[in-house]
């Protein structure tokens, strides 16, 4: 009798193999490990530099590699204690307890030659002449590879996997040829999906730059360096940010029904901190409550939206075709194009001076901080005149315009890949073919 495929409701194709993870591991010591144990690990042995540790932020549950940033650290003499937990390129991490079904690979151009991974982790190191890394990663990291994980999960209140569990999951291997190929042409999409991300990055820091040598060092067109008492240039002026919008709305203070598919319900977690819009994991709302949850607003593409609980200084800006509507502990800006642009507004969100004013006015509370919506309209800002912001706005446009493009091109590519990747994880789609084949698959 053929076997079934761990993932998928198919029998295996033919020349493929099921194996365990402990059958897959590395034959080196430490391959297939847990994390130190917790206090071992705590707060207390953290440093301002050295070896980095991994934490659940680091991981992804929607087919992100690896986010090589936000570490903490231990010392280099301190990390000597975890040598079993050390993790390099290559290597798999899985979160083990918590948000499980995060998984990452360290990449081989990452920030750091070496990591050690969290109490909260797991570690495997396969054998590359079974496995091809990124193919294990895939497999897991796809989302019948994530549900897969977690169906796995025990705990009801908080979910965990145990290292036993992990070496005790199933693969489904194809030739390593054939892995190699999978690996291929997924990889054709996270190369591309990263070049764009690359971009995006780019228009992003020039379009902040503009704003701080304009707005911060004043260096704008026909400013000849002098400023009056106040520091500032002629004809600006510090006043309210009320000033320089038309409206200010905050969010439901409840949540909707679930619901499969509909109009975007945003969370907080679609903001991202760099100041994009993430909508590749969302929540829906049904059509018929989408009427009752836009009472007080309904976004439109240009709106500012931001966090003004728990995770502060997050903002996006609504883009063209967005049809949803707000969350919990989000609100909203709607710019008056008369007085401002909402690019002069968003780019000043990132800088460091409204930062500040942001950090004076969080009031922290008993679990999270917020930033209270009654006095919003208040906080001071430096504003320019009219013609300036309008200027400032023509050069910035075209960049984040691009950015935005290139953002949708990502997205697209995203839907694209994870499309295909269940089809080549299954062996739906075959794969021995020539290079002009596989050329043709992802163009």
């Amino acid at each position: 009798m053929t076997e079934q495929h761990p993932l998928h409701s198919r029998p295996l194709p033919e020349g493929w193999q099921i194996r365990t993870v402990d059958e897959i591991k590395s034959p080196e010591k430490h391959s297939c490990v847990a994390g130190p144990f917790g206090s071992s690990i705590s707060s207390k042995y953290f440093v301002d530099a050295g070896i980095p540790v991994i934490r659940g932020g680091n991981l992804s549950d929607e087919l992100v590699r690896f986010i090589d940033a936000g570490f903490v650290y231990v010392s280099e003499e301190q990390s000597l204690k975890y040598v079993a937990q050390v993790v390099a390129a290559d290597d798999l991490v899985f979160t083990c307890w918590g948000t499980i079904g995060q998984v990452g690979i360290i990449p081989r151009s990452g920030g750091h030659e070496k990591y050690i991974i969290s109490n909260k982790q797991l570690k495997l190191r396969v054998d590359p002449a079974i496995c091809d890394p990124l193919y294990a990663y895939f497999y897991f990291g796809g989302k019948d590879g994530v549900e897969y994980v977690r169906s796995h999960a025990k705990g009801a209140a908080v979910p965990g996997i145990s290292l036993g569990i992990l070496k005790g999951l199933r693969i489904a291997l194809p030739p390593l040829v054939t892995q190699r190929r999978i690996v291929s042409i997924l990889s054709t999409y996270d190369d591309l999906i990263e070049n764009n991300a690359s971009r995006i990055a780019i228009l992003e820091e020039m379009a902040r730059r503009l704003y701080e040598e304009w707005f911060v060092k004043f260096r704008f067109p026909g400013h000849d360096g002098e400023v009056k008492d106040d520091g500032l240039p002629g004809g600006w002026r510090q006043g309210p940010i009320s000033d320089l919008y038309q409206g200010l709305y905050d969010g439901p203070h409840a949540t909707p029904k679930p619901s499969d598919e509909g109009p975007v319900f945003l969370g907080i977690g679609n903001l991202t901190e760099s100041g994009r819009l993430d909508l590749a994991d969302v929540r829906h709302i049904a059509e018929e409550d989408f009427g009752h949850w836009t009472k007080r607003v309904c976004p439109q593409p240009g709106d500012i939206v931001f966090t003004y609980e728990a995770t502060l200084n997050r903002y996006a800006i609504i883009p063209r075709g967005f049809r949803g509507c707000l969350g919990r502990r989000l609100a909203l800006i709607r710019v008056d194009p008369k007085a401002s642009s909402n690019l002069f507004l968003y780019c000043m969100f990132f800088s460091p001076t409204w930062r500040e004013v942001v950090a004076q006015n969080t009031l922290s509370g008993a679990t999270v901080d917020r930033i209270p919506l009654s006095k919003f309209p208040q906080f001071p800002v430096t504003i320019p005149p009219p013609e300036v912001i309008a200027r400032f706005d023509e050069l910035v446009r075209p960049m984040l315009a691009q950015a935005e493009g290139l953002n949708q091109k990502n997205a697209n590519l995203r839907a694209q890949r994870d499309l295909l990747l269940p089809k080549l994880i299954s062996g739906e789609i075959d794969v021995s073919q020539s290079e002009a084949d596989k050329k043709e698959l992802v163009a």
